[in-house]
């Protein structure tokens, strides 16, 4: 009877991982427009070809030899061979595997922490779709990733199994050149220590064993912080997220939209409205009381996020669990828990096989429809046609851009052509970003800027305000344009070769 029962349990535990993975999968494969998607391919092309990891800027004119921490290589190299082999394809396929190691982990945490299954696909598939935004190409992806994994590990030590806590500083290793949030992984266990204190006050007071041991906890914090110093740039590598919180590159949070707070009259922020709402509601409803970590970690994400978008997907993973065990605890008040696990209420185990198979098919199926939106999303803004225009002609000289557009122009026309400005806001400085700023919104002194850069032409958008600008300076001529980008030629550029 026993051994049946943990068949049935089984089986709707399986259900729960289906839903999992197919959420993942799908909000991954979901084509989002990134820009700084081309720079990442060019770093990736460039590591490859020449086995270095740069560590000074080798793609703007503007910026050449200026250091450069290069602390995503991890990402962009297998990006790079991927993209280089099969197209977006083999990026749809790179995030599809990343969505479906963080969401197996959210469905493994879910359940381990004792969640109905019900709760656990209701707050699991809205915590994936609220981290949309964020399951792109960019090497933040693997964060959401590893942040789950470090929040697994703590897990298995909140439960008792305490060595699993050796694995956190095995964690960073990739972390910490894969992207700059694996200071999130010391943060969390910090954030674990605190939350045990109490604990500890109480087995002292009571004469028992302190546990976690305060060695082996503050240990792995402490041997997690060398751990980060395994990257390319050493000890700059491992302080550079801070240098985006208090350090030089700070200013930048004022011009970037991810470090925004999250505008929810924006359709792409529906889910993770829905799911603070669902949050607030779990909790003012349910009687089971909260645990200071589960509270903390509410809290902590909460205001990151409404602070910065840009942390949204880690808000969605951590609080997952917490509002599942709430979902869990008002389904046993209405006496819905145990729904699917009952020897009254076990559907057939045919029934679990066949809905695992139809998620598998919508999955697949939902694949070519998403490559060729793909396609078309990264089309309908990119000045392709101009592009193809300067390299038909070999157009010679220094290039004036527009920002969101550098990547893609380095990855189209690098080394014959380096760029003017490209998306890393920390190699680029906030005097350049200022100047560049200056230009296309036509500010006082914007053609002081013209002038100290000497370009000799400038592919804008066609909405760009210095558009209209360089049509007022008689040496400025329109030399191709497109439905989105406008190319301007300067008359004392140097001569394009003769075509032959």
């Amino acid at each position: 009877m026993e051994r049946t029962a943990r068949r049935r349990r089984v089986r709707i535990e399986h259900l729960v991982w289906a839903v999992m993975l197919y959420c993942g999968v799908v909000a991954a494969m979901w084509p989002k427009r990134t820009y700084d998607i081309w720079w990442h391919l060019a770093t990736g092309k460039y590591i490859v070809q020449t086995r270095t990891i740069p560590d000074e800027d080798p793609f703007t004119y503007t910026r050449t030899g200026r250091p450069w921490i290069t602390h995503e290589w991890g990402w962009e190299v297998p990006m790079y061979l991927l993209y280089a082999r099969w197209g977006h394809a083999g990026l749809m396929a790179l995030r599809a595997m990343v969505a479906l190691v963080a969401s197996g982990l959210l469905a493994w945490l879910l359940l381990r922490r004792g969640a109905a299954p019900l709760a656990a696909m209701a707050a699991g598939a809205l915590a994936i779709f609220a981290a949309r935004p964020l399951l792109n190409d960019r090497p933040q992806m693997a964060t959401t990733a590893l942040f789950v994994a470090m929040l697994c590990v703590i897990e298995h030590s909140r439960q008792g199994r305490h060595r699993w806590l050796l694995a956190a500083p095995l964690l960073m290793i990739p972390w910490v050149n894969l992207h700059g949030g694996f200071i999130f992984g010391p943060a969390l266990l910090v954030l674990y220590a605190l939350c045990t204190l109490p604990q500890w006050y109480r087995q002292r007071r009571e004469g028992r064993p302190l546990q976690p041991a305060p060695a082996l906890l503050i240990g792995v914090i402490v041997a997690s912080l060398p751990a980060c110093l395994v990257n390319p740039h050493g000890v700059a590598g491992a302080a550079y997220p801070l240098q985006y919180v208090i350090g030089g590159h700070a200013w930048h949070k004022t011009i970037i939209t991810e470090y925004e707070s999250p505008d929810f009259s924006e359709p792409i922020f529906l889910f993770l409205g829905l799911l603070i709402v669902a949050a607030a509601v779990a909790f003012a409803a349910s009687r089971r009381r909260a645990g200071l970590w589960d509270v903390a970690l509410v809290g902590v994400f909460l205001f990151l996020t409404l602070k910065w978008q840009r942390n949204t997907a880690l808000f969605a993973f951590a609080v997952a669990p917490v509002v599942a065990l709430q979902l869990s605890e008002l389904l046993e008040w209405r006496g819905l828990a145990e729904l699917g696990r009952g020897e009254s209420q076990q559907p057939p185990a045919g029934l679990y096989v066949a809905i695992m198979a139809i998620l598998s098919i919508l999955a697949i199926a939902a694949a070519p429809n998403a490559l060729s939106r793909v396609e078309r999303a990264f089309a309908a803004d990119m000045p392709g046609e101009c592009v193809d225009h300067i390299q038909r002609t070999g157009l010679q000289g220094r290039m004036f851009n527009t920002y969101r557009w550098g990547g893609y122009l380095i990855w189209r026309l690098w080394p014959q052509q380096r760029v003017f400005v490209d998306g890393r806001a920390d190699v680029m400085g906030q005097e350049l970003i200022e100047d560049y700023c200056t230009a296309v919104k036509l500010r006082e002194g914007w053609r002081d800027v013209v002038e100290a850069y000497d370009f000799d032409w400038a592919l804008l958008a066609a909405d760009s305000p210095l558009c209209r600008g360089l049509e007022l300076l008689p040496e400025w001529s329109l030399e191709c344009e497109s439905e989105t980008s406008r190319l301007y030629v300067r008359s004392s550029a140097p001569e394009t070769p003769t075509e032959q």
